[in-house]
Formats: C-alpha cells, sequence, structure tokens
C-alpha cells in the first residue's frame, strides 16, 4: 500500500483510468476485437485455439482456457490450485463458508487494463468469474467464483491524495485498516468501515455505516467518482456530471453494474477519538434500551456520537455491549450522560485514533468460523426495542447444542442526520425516504463451527426474524429496507430499495451491461433479480 499526493487530478493514478471507447457496448460488440484493443491476440494464446468461433462451451473446459490464457498473459499473477498463492488466497477469507469454495484459479491483476482482460476472456470463455476486495462475506460465492475465476484485488492497493487533499483515490485492495494508516499522517480519513479487514470494494457498493456518518452521511454518499471496469471492458469514471446514472446506481446497487478499480472519495479531518464497550447485566437492559433510543432520536444535536448495542449470552449470563464512539476526544460528552450513569461491569473506553480503534474492533470479528449476519429494519419504537431483546433470549436455547455457537442481536439506527445526507450528489439507490427516520436497524450474526449445524442456525434466526416481522406488521412498525452489507444470503437488499429504484437499477444495468454479464457470468453476491439463495434450507 502506497499513498502520494497527485498533482492535477485523479484521472491517470495507477493505470489507464481513461475511457477509451464508448461506455455503451454496441450491438455488434466483438469480445475478440475489444481483447486486441487492450493488445491481447487471441490467435496467439495457446489456449484460445480451440475456442474460436461461436461453438459451445462447457464451463470447466472454458475455465480451463480463460485461466491458461490469463497465465499465459499474466504469468506471475495467476494461482492454479494447490499452490501457495491460491492457498493463501482461499486460506484469508473471514468466513469457512468463503474459505470452502474452490475457484479454478486466482488472478492478482495490478492495474485496471488487466481486470478488463480477465472480464473479457470469461465472456470469450463462458466462465463465472467473482472478484474480492476484503472478502468480509458470510456466506459462499459472495466474492469467490466455485470453478471459475477469482479476481483477487490485493495488489491493486494504493491510496493517493489529489494536490488539495480533499479527495482521497483508494484502489479495491485496501482494507480500512490500510487506508486510515495511510491517510492518519496528513490528520485526514474517509467515510469508512469500523472494522480493521473489513475491504473497501463490498462496503462501499452496499452503502456503508461509519463511526462519521451522522456527520457525513453514509460511505456511498461521500463518494467523487467511481472508476469502472464495464462489461465489453472499457474503463469509465462514474460521477455526478460524468455517467451520472451509472454512479447513482452504484452508490447502493452492489456489484451488479462493473468492477470498480478505484473509489474517488472525499476526505475529513479526524482528530483523536474516544469510545469504547460499556456492558451492563440484564438487570439494566431497559435503561441501555432507553438509552439507544434517546441517543438515535437525538442524532440531530450532536453528530460526533454514534452508537450500537449487542446482546447477547456468554457462560450463561446475559449481557448488553454498548459501543459508544465520538469523533474527537471528549472525556463525557452530553450525549452519552445516560449511558454513562447506568451501572456497567466493564467499560473499555478511551482516547483513540481511527487506526487503533478499528484494530480494536477486529476482536469482534474473529477468523475461521462458520458465520451468518442477518439484517432487518422497523421503525424506532422503544417497546418493541424492549420486546426483542425478550424474545431473543428466549430463543437462545434453540442453538444451546450447536457446538461454538455465539448468536448476538445488534442495534443500530438509521438517524435523521443520515438520511437527510442521502441526498447528497443526486441520491443514492437505496430508497429511504428522509422523513421517516429514525429506523432502527438490527441484525442477527452468530458464528458456530460445523458445517451440520448450518440448518439449524439458519432456521434459529429465520424463525426469529418471523416473529419480528409478524409482531412489527401488527404493531404498524415494520420497514421494508435490508441493510446489504450485513444481508444473509437468503434476502433480497435490491428488492428492498422499492419498486421505482429496482426498476432503474435494472435499466441502468442493461444500459451498460446489454448481455447481462454482470448478472450471469458473476452470479455471486446479491444481484438484481433475487436473493443468493431460494428455496428452504
Amino acid at each position: 500500500m502506497y499513498i502520494w499526493t497527485l498533482v492535477g487530478g485523479l484521472s491517470a493514478v495507477g493505470g489507464i483510468g481513461l475511457s477509451y471507447a464508448s461506455a455503451i457496448e454496441p450491438d455488434n460488440f466483438n469480445v475478440t476485437s475489444a481483447l486486441e484493443n487492450l493488445g491481447v491476440d487471441v490467435s496467439k494464446i495457446p489456449a484460445l485455439q480451440s475456442f474460436s468461433g461461436l461453438q459451445s462451451r462447457s464451463n470447466r473446459n472454458g475455465c480451463a482456457a480463460a485461466c491458461e490464457s490469463l497465465s499465459f498473459l499474466f504469468s506471475t499473477k495467476v494461482s492454479a490450485q494447490n499452490s501457495t498463492g491460491y492457498n493463501n488466497f482461499t486460506g484469508s477469507f473471514w468466513s469457512v463458508q468463503q474459505e470452502e469454495v474452490q475457484p479454478h484459479c486466482v488472478f492478482r491483476p495490478t492495474v485496471n487494463t488487466e481486470v478488463s482482460t480477465a472480464v473479457l476472456l470469461s465472456r470469450y470463455t463462458d466462465c463465472e468469474f467473482a472478484a474480492r476486495s476484503g472478502g468480509h462475506a458470510a456466506f459462499t460465492g459472495a466474492s469467490s467464483a466455485p470453478g471459475g475465476i477469482s479476481i483477487w484485488f490485493k495488489d491493486m492497493n494504493e491510496v493517493a491524495l489529489n494536490d488539495d487533499k480533499s479527495v482521497a483515490s483508494i484502489q479495491p485492495g485496501n482494507n480500512w485498516l490500510s487506508v486510515y494508516s495511510a491517510l492518519e499522517p496528513y490528520g485526514l480519513a474517509v467515510i469508512g468501515g469500523r472494522a480493521a479487514s473489513i475491504g473497501v470494494g463490498g462496503f462501499m457498493l452496499g452503502g456503508g455505516i461509519s463511526y462519521h456518518s451522522n456527520l457525513y452521511g453514509w460511505a456511498c454518499d461521500n463518494v467523487q467518482s467511481f472508476e469502472v471496469v464495464t462489461a465489453s471492458g472499457v474503463i469509465v469514471t462514474a460521477s455526478e456530471f460524468s455517467h451520472s446514472d451509472l454512479y447513482w446506481a452504484l452508490r447502493g446497487g452492489g456489484n451488479n453494474f462493473g468492477l470498480v478499480t478505484r473509489y474517488n472519495l472525499y476526505t475529513i479531518p479526524c482528530p483523536e477519538m474516544r469510545g469504547g464497550a460499556r456492558t451492563f447485566l440484564q438487570t439494566e437492559f431497559t435503561d441501555v434500551v432507553n438509552a439507544f433510543i434517546n441517543v438515535a432520536n437525538n442524532a440531530s444535536a450532536d453528530g460526533h456520537a454514534q452508537q450500537y448495542v449487542a446482546f447477547l449470552q456468554t457462560g450463561g449470563t446475559n449481557l448488553a455491549l454498548a459501543e459508544l464512539t465520538y469523533t474527537k476526544n471528549v472525556t463525557n460528552p452530553e450525549i452519552f450522560k445516560q449511558y454513562r450513569s447506568i451501572p456497567a461491569v466493564a467499560d473499555t473506553t478511551t482516547a483513540k485514533t481511527l487506526v487503533q480503534y478499528v484494530e480494536y474492533l477486529e476482536a469482534d470479528n474473529p477468523f475461521g468460523l462458520r458465520e451468518v449476519y442477518w439484517p432487518i429494519t422497523v421503525h424506532l419504537n422503544e417497546d418493541f426495542a424492549n420486546w426483542i431483546v425478550e424474545v431473543f433470549y428466549s430463543m437462545i436455547p434453540q442453538v444451546a447444542n450447536v457446538t461454538g455457537s455465539q448468536p448476538v442481536v445488534i442495534y443500530q439506527a438509521i438517524t435523521e442526520p443520515m438520511l437527510k445526507k442521502m441526498s447528497n450528489f443526486g441520491g443514492n439507490a437505496l430508497g429511504f425516504d428522509a422523513s421517516t427516520g429514525p429506523i432502527h436497524l438490527m441484525h442477527l450474526s452468530c458464528w458456530w463451527t460445523n458445517e451440520s449445524d448450518d440448518a439449524i442456525v439458519y432456521s434459529f434466526v429465520n424463525s426469529f426474524w418471523d416473529k419480528v416481522i409478524t409482531q412489527a406488521k401488527s404493531l404498524g412498525l415494520d420497514n421494508d429496507y435490508i441493510y446489504m452489507n450485513y444481508a444473509s444470503m437468503f434476502q433480497d437488499p435490491i428488492a428492498s430499495y422499492g419498486d421505482s429504484n429496482k426498476a432503474l437499477l435494472k435499466s441502468i444495468a442493461s444500459k451498460y451491461d446489454p448481455k447481462a454479464i454482470y448478472q450471469t457470468l458473476q452470479p455471486g453476491y446479491f444481484k438484481l433479480d433475487g436473493a443468493p439463495v431460494t428455496g428452504s434450507f
């Protein structure tokens, strides 16, 4: 990872980075010609000799040819199965479900045109592909392609500042620790993730809740522009003023429109912060919920405050952990005084830099376990929030015999300041109405050890949310929105944005990707037509 000050703009950082043809794929588009524009002569690649013309291709043979072609062109950047590079890739995922995926090969590009080549070779051979930034999803195939090409952005890890340091240009191989570490010497940050190992890519495209979101909005609302590899291999810059429809779609629309090879993000000042977790016993839960509700409702009074509350059981004891973050080093800000008045059994609050904060929270996201995240949203209501906590603890015995299980319900708020800032720069694709806030965002996360218990865990989470949603509807508190960055493989975030936004997203995808390459040859993660997994578990 590198950082340097870039004089005169961001358009050419780290590769070509400029449009070299129309962003709209013509009806007579020819993959061979597109590869030739990148300096790739298909006739000189041995593995493609049997793939000339329009003959039928099996996926297995196609992926062998695609991987051999990438190896022919970029020998040191392709890892075959059972190699050290391949094992480093599969062994470094957060969840075991992702780790278990076996792609045909792993490709580590270093410049954007190499990403274009990989997409075009995928089209030429009908080989499925996936792209990985941080690899922090909790289900199979989200950022690794079973039997296909897994594009690992690890070596595209530059961080650059423009001449007045107002924009940081960040490649998708970064995680938030590397981004914040690069910007901290300048006293700067960007609106990004709250744990060290979370990757830039998926976080940005799904929305992105930050410590600074009450001040500035979500991450997707603080993007100056995206550098995007389209399905035709053309590289475009999408901003409020250029390809503005694509810019809008990428702000919450996920991986459905192209592979983003650079995120140009507005910078913010980042002084030392203060925060940590206060831990409470069950006797204090109603007071904790009351404090959560009050801080959420008063977010407009002090945007420096950010909070979430986790409810869990450990060693047979029910606990609530309130993570209270203040973006300045203020010992006891007024907005958190109610929390501070509740007796706590532990408190990790200290002054922290942003780098120290994301490293500290990394312990809450252990690697090497089976994982599920599963969110819903409802309208904020204190009585209902207390009721949900009671239901959660009443249902924990359903997974008591699941080896290594640790279910947690986490409360967050989508506050009025966040909702108002979603109209920045032409708005995002998430479908929120700023007048309906604040919204109660909650998700149930769980880790466990054995694949044989998958169905038990998924059934537990599903039955819990069924009960909660049924009650929410009966009280008129239900809300459709599903936060993509926490969504389970059984959920459809795009549909939750509303019919009109979904239709517009599909129209934009069709405009830039008329052959639906990013829907069919990149089938992982959340597509425009439904959940990754449908049916029963």
